[in-house]
């Protein structure tokens, strides 16, 4: 049986009941699987950015036949970008279990928790139709109006989805505020980032008003800021969860 003097030393608080008193960590999977969200990180840069040859975005303005002649002399290109992109993406959540796990360690009653979850698996269902929108853009481009259209599809399940994604990060921030155990899973900074984080990433809310300028979906803010930050936050949390897990590594070893 457990003791509350053992709970103390495994960094848990003694009021805690059921498994979360219980909390271990499998430091291999949690790993591993911190390691797949950085491997969608590098695949956006591999295949959305270089392969698929969406940074820097084409612009909204760009006619039917425009756009129609790009992706016919990049099809190939975008074809097998799009399809390493849709597998890759499927990582986000892979990515998101362990911080599932510590958001679930951080309080009592799973409230925030059974909202992340349900959160990450409807991004999931975004994410892994984003390349697909320019993948039929590509199957199809024999159709300027079919090419135009997923071409702008493809960008809005990009950006103008933001809001779960944001939500997440508030989950997040207020799970770290709330965190209940002695040994804080995440320094209190990481709360405030993501936060800042889901602000960040509001201008994408108006990318549906312009076809020019920083709040079209080439632009500045609705695409540049959006992106940048996204991404960034990944590495961040990628990197402080490694952190969490090796600190709880070293507790419950010692």
């Amino acid at each position: 049986m457990t003791t509350a003097k053992t709970r103390q030393a495994d960094g848990l608080d003694p009021v805690h009941h059921g498994w979360l008193a219980e909390f271990r960590i499998d430091p291999m999977v949690m790993r591993l699987f911190v390691w797949s969200g950085l491997a969608l990180v590098a695949m956006t840069v591999i295949g959305f950015a270089w392969l698929m040859q969406m940074v820097p975005p084409p612009s909204p303005t760009m006619t039917k036949e425009a756009a129609l002649m790009w992706v016919s002399e990049n099809q190939r290109s975008i074809l097998i970008g799009a399809a390493l992109c849709t597998f890759f993406w499927s990582f986000w959540v892979t990515w998101m279990a362990p911080i599932l796990l510590y958001v679930r360690r951080m309080e009592r009653v799973p409230v925030l928790t059974v909202a992340a979850l349900a959160n990450v698996g409807g991004g999931a269902a975004v994410i892994t139709t984003i390349a697909v929108s320019w993948t039929v853009m590509a199957f199809r481009a024999e159709d300027p109006a079919i090419v135009q259209a997923f071409l702008d599809l493809g960008f809005f399940l990009f950006l103008y989805t933001w809001p779960p994604f944001g939500i997440l990060m508030v989950i997040i921030a207020v799970a770290i505020f709330r965190d209940c155990n002695p040994h804080a899973a995440y320094p209190r900074w990481v709360a405030y980032y993501n936060i800042y984080a889901a602000i960040a990433m509001a201008p994408a809310s108006f990318m549906g008003l312009f076809k020019t300028g920083p709040l079209a979906y080439n632009g500045m803010l609705a695409f540049w800021l959006v992106a940048v930050d996204f991404f960034t936050w990944m590495v961040v949390m990628s990197v402080m969860t490694f952190k969490a897990i090796t600190a709880d590594e070293r507790r419950l070893v010692g």
